[in-house]
């Protein structure tokens, strides 16, 4: 266990520390949430415990007063999206968007509005980048199919056309000249349609050779982050799967780094989405250069990155990371159209070696259980578990 930290004093951007930003934050959503418990009881019950207790026949709560127990607790709008999230939370329907509420909720204390529209929104383009990469593979499939298919059918035209060429020169030899030019002529005329349809399965086979580059340009948008350009979340996670087996396999060590920029809503707030995007890209472009053959990085969602070490343990590990921590926190950046100063801008990071009986999953869970901790020791710092 080990912790490798700035000695600077960590200001937010706007000069209000966070904590006391949080409280003010949670104090708005609760005098905002006293203006809808009214509207959630009366869609939910009168009372709370209605909601959070089995009824009087001994059965557990039913989903519905199961979701509206949650967004009450959490003085949540009673919104179809809001109902949306919290029912696939309450079923557990998605483990990503269990564990990311869960990570709102242990950093902020509750799950904000802006946190429960930010989860869902990441979820949804999931959603639609798994779709698309499924129909990539089955398409990839499908095509490897007609490809045998075309080449067997070339094989087989070539052939027929050869003995058909080879008929052709018995016959000319022969005395019956009228039956046998007729069948020369036919079978001349056949030669040619073979040539022909040779040629057509030339042509589909090369534009089925640019229908796969098509493919694997459509593969590649759908595990790509299309803000920052690193890998997304579900390529990450095939990474991760395949670095787990191959850590198994060879018995060489796999370590983890969960990163989250620090104070990113406020940043945020303060200068703008358009600033915020920035922010992340430039994040992104830090510890993309300290990636190489046996450094995978990728954006994981919101504000939170993943960097994969193969062959390399949490110490190691750690070291690199906190080498792109200790630079970004050298640098002030500004506001590119505006010319304000945004200030400091740092990282948190938890780090986790591959345990001898843990998987992908509980190795990710580790190192976020480290992230935690260096933000709660004062953030712009990297913290070592599992070690």
């Amino acid at each position: 266990m080990s912790d490798a930290s700035s000695s600077a004093r960590l200001v937010s951007v706007d000069g209000i520390p966070g904590r006391d930003r949080r409280s003010a934050a949670r104090d708005d959503a609760r005098q905002r949430g006293n203006r809808l418990t009214q509207a959630v009881k009366s869609w939910f019950g009168n009372r709370e415990e209605d909601v959070l207790e089995p009824d009087q026949s001994g059965q557990e709560p039913s989903i519905f007063q199961r979701v509206g127990a949650f967004l009450q607790q959490n003085l949540l709008e009673p919104t179809p999206p809001h109902y949306e999230l919290v029912y696939g939370y309450v079923l557990e329907t998605d483990r990503r968007l269990v564990d990311a509420v869960d990570r709102a909720i242990v950093r902020e204390g509750l799950l904000t509005a802006e946190a429960a529209d930010l989860i869902l929104a990441e979820v949804r383009t999931d959603m639609s980048a798994e779709f698309l990469a499924n129909l990539v593979d089955k398409a990839q499939a499908g095509l490897s199919d007609i490809a045998g298919l075309a080449k067997q059918s070339g094989a087989d035209a070539k052939a027929y056309g050869q003995a058909l060429e080879s008929k052709v020169a018995d016959l000319q030899g022969d005395d019956s000249e009228g039956a046998v030019k007729a069948l020369v002529q036919l079978t001349s005329s056949m030669i040619e349609r073979t040539k022909a349809a040779e040629q057509q399965l030339r042509d589909a086979g090369k534009q089925m050779t640019q229908l796969r580059g098509s493919l694997a340009e459509a593969r590649r948008i759908a595990e790509s982050d299309a803000l920052t350009g690193l890998a997304n979340r579900r390529a990450f996670e095939n990474k991760l799967r395949r670095a787990v087996a191959q850590a198994r396999e060879t018995g060489k060590p796999l370590a983890l780094a969960f990163c989250d920029i620090d104070h990113f809503k406020v940043i945020n707030d303060t200068h703008g989405h358009d600033v915020g995007d920035r922010i992340l890209k430039f994040v992104a472009q830090r510890l993309a250069s300290a990636s190489g053959n046996n450094c995978f990085v990728a954006r994981h969602g919101g504000e939170e990155f993943v960097m994969l070490f193969e062959a390399s343990t949490a110490e190691a590990a750690a070291r690199i990371v906190n080498e792109v921590r200790a630079d970004l926190e050298e640098r002030r950046l500004v506001a590119k159209q505006s010319g304000e100063p945004i200030g400091q801008v740092s990282f948190s990071a938890g780090v986790a070696s591959l345990g001898p009986k843990e998987n992908g999953r509980q190795m990710l869970r580790t190192a976020d259980q480290a992230l935690y901790r260096a933000k709660r020791e004062g953030r712009n710092r990297v913290v070592v578990l599992g070690e």
